[in-house]
């Protein structure tokens, strides 16, 4: 039912289970690698209707409900200061991420959703869906799932139905090395390079 979500309808089931938990700080990325829109979080901040602060590279403080951040402006950066709650998109250059400790790899290799423990339950007789959900909740290895029915979303603001972006075609575009011209680095070489190119429209 959420498939299909263009940017729009994505922010706002966010907004919905986002809505639904207390928040001061939300972290998002930056954009997605896929459409390169970079307008979840933006859109995500409106309907929270919270401050955001975009390109996020370094968590300078925080203190008293007010934090300061810098941020790229692309030629530089600037620190700006905020009062919280704030949604924040984060650049990939605002941390390394460290290394994955192999034991809670292992641990969380156990962890279940409500439906993979009724799979295993059903396969196996003599097991208690309820008694195993609180063994995992109390390992801290219950995986809770939450669909649109639990966040109270409304389905004509989800998926195609909520997505004023329409996809109607994807195209893969495989670039191929052919024929090439040069052009010699002189005066009549440059006029003849930006004849070309205007011609082919490569510039306006």
């Amino acid at each position: 039912r959420a498939a299909a979500s263009d940017t729009l309808a994505t922010s706002y089931i966010l907004a919905c289970a986002i809505g639904k938990l207390p928040h001061d700080i939300v972290l998002c990325g930056r954009q997605a690698i896929d459409g390169d829109t970079a307008q979840v979080g933006p859109q995500l901040a409106e309907k929270l209707g919270i401050a955001q602060v975009t390109y996020v590279e370094e968590l300078a403080s925080l203190e008293d409900g007010t934090i300061e951040l810098r941020r790229n402006v692309g030629n530089g950066s600037e620190l700006v200061r905020a009062k919280l709650p704030l949604l924040l998109t984060v650049m990939d250059t605002a941390n390394t991420p460290r290394p994955p400790a192999a034991k809670r790899l292992m641990k969380f290799k156990r962890a279940r959703t409500a439906a993979e423990v009724a799979a295993e339950v059903a396969e196996q007789e003599g097991q208690d869906a309820d008694a195993r959900i609180e063994a995992l909740t109390g390992a801290g290895l219950f995986i809770e799932q939450w669909d649109l029915d639990t966040i109270e979303a409304d389905l004509t603001w989800c998926g195609r139905s909520g997505s004023p972006t329409k996809v109607h075609r994807i195209l893969s575009v495989v670039l191929t090395g052919g024929e090439y011209k040069e052009f010699p680095p002189t005066d009549d070489g440059l006029r003849g390079l930006v004849a070309e190119l205007i011609e082919e429209h490569t510039i306006g």
